[in-house]
């Protein structure tokens, strides 16, 4: 009897080694270093909700699981040219703006440029015109 306790025993604490052996294995940061800006601006939550790492992936994160992973995990033209979050930027987008934007979180989105006049055009707003006096 205390010759299958102890074998019991010794299987459950295989088992939970091996859990929390292959917890931190899935762990993969090495993928920060195929991002365009290598992870330095938002690290694992680049592609997770919890900064961490781990568990459920943002749209980007699962744009890169569906696109960068089966291309041998590398950040790919496909997934450049994809607005995973859908807020109309590109992750390319996202990742050039200065500052980096998330490109998993869609309220985190590039600033619109200010619009500006062509060169040599003028502009004449209503306040400022004049009436002609015949």
């Amino acid at each position: 009897m205390k010759n299958k306790q102890n074998r019991s025993i010794f299987i459950a604490i295989l088992s939970f080694l091996f859990i929390v052996s292959s917890t931190i294995v899935i762990a993969r940061p090495f993928r920060l270093d195929v991002l365009p800006d290598k992870g330095v601006n938002f690290g694992c939550s680049t592609c997770h909700i919890d900064p961490n790492g781990g568990g459920p992936r943002n749209p980007f994160g699962s744009d890169y699981e569906r696109i960068g992973i089966p291309a041998g995990d590398r950040y790919t033209d496909a997934l450049a040219k994809l607005d995973s979050d859908g807020d109309g930027w590109t992750n390319e987008q996202e990742f050039s703006a200065k500052p980096v934007t998330r490109p998993g979180d869609p309220n985190s989105h590039p600033t619109p440029p200010k619009s500006v006049a062509p060169k040599g055009k003028k502009f004449t707003f209503w306040g400022s015109i004049k009436a002609i006096k015949d």
